[in-house]
């Protein structure tokens, strides 16, 4: 039997529930929130899953918590055969040694989604074309208001960012261009520009939780804007549609999940650039 855990049961765990409802990936999944352990199609509590003979059937545990959660996650959930982790990954680098230490020869995944879009290959062959003016990857929700200052830089710069060291194996020189934040009953929401200068072109990283929905990586040449939008999973140039994919990222998480295939994005060394780039910004801000 393939069982499947999936610890946390918010928005980000809803969404993948959502798609796997009808795809039959697993033969179960067995949910974990705050008070309880629970099927997801029967909804009824399951009692001392780690002394049930339930617990030898799962072969797979999506952490999809908070980050403040993630380290004490992982190293409870450790004996599993396969362990994803949503992003962010984890704050600190010293929190990452102790966690490489227990995963260094296990399949051990962060999910950085958007690595696993059916445009990457789409993006990989722009990328090689010349005259190339500049590259923005443009991330943004409507309105939301956060807790905490930063949190939203938090919850998203890690995509971005992803996409910059998949793409181009590095973090040149950065520079913080804009940073715009806002005030509401006590909590915040952000507008964030940050620019990185490659030897032939800018890349900028457009956060903001104050325009309208956006999840794209645009290559712009001279007049041209080519959009590789990772909602719609589709292609546009200038304003034409010239691609659409019949699979998304979940389509290709999840396959490459049952081969026990990785990506690039998947090792430690990649992890660590992560949080210390991230760590870099969010100092600044």
């Amino acid at each position: 039997m393939n069982y499947h855990l999936i610890i946390g049961y918010g928005k980000w765990s809803k969404k993948n529930l959502k798609y796997l409802k009808n795809k039959k990936i697993f033969d179960k999944i067995i949910i974990k929130n705050r008070k309880k352990y629970f099927f997801f199609d029967k909804k009824k509590p399951i009692q001392n899953l780690f002394k049930n003979e339930i617990l030898k059937k799962i072969k797979s545990v999506h952490i999809c918590t908070p980050i403040n959660n993630h380290f004490n996650h992982l190293k409870k959930y450790s004996h599993f055969e396969k362990t994803i982790v949503e992003k962010p990954f984890l704050k600190k680098i010293s929190e990452l040694n102790k966690i490489k230490k227990i995963y260094k020869n296990r399949f051990f995944w962060v999910n950085y989604i958007d690595t696993f879009s059916p445009l990457i290959d789409k993006i990989k062959k722009s990328l090689k074309k010349r005259n190339i003016n500049q590259i923005n990857l443009n991330y943004s929700k409507i309105n939301k208001y956060y807790k905490y200052k930063n949190e939203f830089a938090l919850e998203w710069l890690d995509h971005p960012l992803s996409l910059i060291l998949f793409f181009f194996k590095k973090f040149p020189k950065m520079n913080i261009e804009k940073c715009i934040i806002r005030k509401k009953s006590n909590s915040y929401n952000q507008q964030i520009i940050i620019n990185y200068s490659f030897r032939e072109y800018k890349v900028n990283i457009n956060l903001n939780c104050s325009s309208k929905v956006q999840r794209n990586f645009q290559i712009i040449r001279e007049k041209n804007i080519e959009t590789f939008h990772f909602y719609k999973n589709s292609i546009f140039l200038n304003k034409k549609k010239t691609f659409k994919s019949k699979k998304n990222s979940f389509d290709i998480f999840y396959n490459l999940l049952q081969k026990k295939r990785r990506n690039a994005a998947q090792n430690f060394d990649f992890h660590k650039k992560i949080i210390q780039e991230r760590n870099r910004i969010l100092s600044r801000l």
